[in-house]
């Protein structure tokens, strides 16, 4: 829910909307952002039902305002799904099956996948592919604690070094090592650190979120 995930949502939705449909052919879209530092002072809090009655609240106004569906910009925050959905009466697009469709396309059935600590301990995105047929293996928990601090104390704050990119390539390798035909990036903020050469394939979560929304629009239109 950082600003700066938002801002690549917004402009991937653009771009892809204007690929698909025709130059100027922009989404129609509605944005609510939440302020940053109270949600994660309330997660570290263990406030997390705070956090999704925020959340649900915010997806309420977007159907308010109009919208067609909603999209949460945020990996960590789709523990948050069903609470949201009770809220409105639009769909809500789980980045998990979007994530599951992108590895159907791509005949994957075990892949690893990287994200906040939440995102790989709460199992909410790796439960939604299980339920798709995909099994999703997260790093060792030294690694991974490692890859929550990139996400948390330097991606979230616009920080690129370059300690970050080796941290996430040894991430990566480490789940080919353990048999994942490809590596999902279940976070908004992981996707900054590309483009990088790797040994298997990586599934841009926040591009098949945005693929599978519009895909999703076209079906319901």
């Amino acid at each position: 829910m950082s600003w700066r995930s938002t801002a690549l949502y917004y402009r991937l939705l653009n771009e892809m909307s204007e690929a698909r449909y025709g130059s100027l052919e922009n989404a129609d879209s509605v944005v609510v952002t939440l302020p940053f530092a109270p949600l994660v002072a309330a997660m570290e809090n263990g406030d997390s039902d705070a956090v999704a009655r925020r959340i649900a609240d915010a997806a309420s106004r977007l159907e308010a305002a109009g919208a067609g569906c909603v999209i949460l910009t945020a990996f960590t925050a789709h523990f948050a799904v069903d609470v949201v959905r009770d809220a409105i009466s639009i769909p809500l697009i789980d980045v998990g099956d979007a994530l599951a469709h992108a590895c159907r396309e791509r005949k994957l059935d075990r892949i690893g996948m990287l994200g906040t600590a939440y995102t790989l301990e709460s199992g909410h995105v790796a439960g939604r592919l299980a339920a798709n047929g995909i099994e999703a293996t997260p790093p060792e928990t030294d690694l991974a604690v490692r890859v929550n601090a990139v996400i948390h104390d330097e991606l979230t704050r616009g920080s690129l070094s370059e300690k970050a990119g080796e941290t996430f390539d040894e991430a990566v390798d480490h789940l080919a090592g353990r048999g994942a035909q490809a590596v999902a990036l279940a976070c908004t903020e992981l996707p900054l650190l590309l483009p990088r050469t790797s040994r298997v394939p990586l599934i841009d979560g926040v591009e098949a979120h945005v693929a599978f929304a519009l895909s999703a629009m076209e079906m319901m239109s």
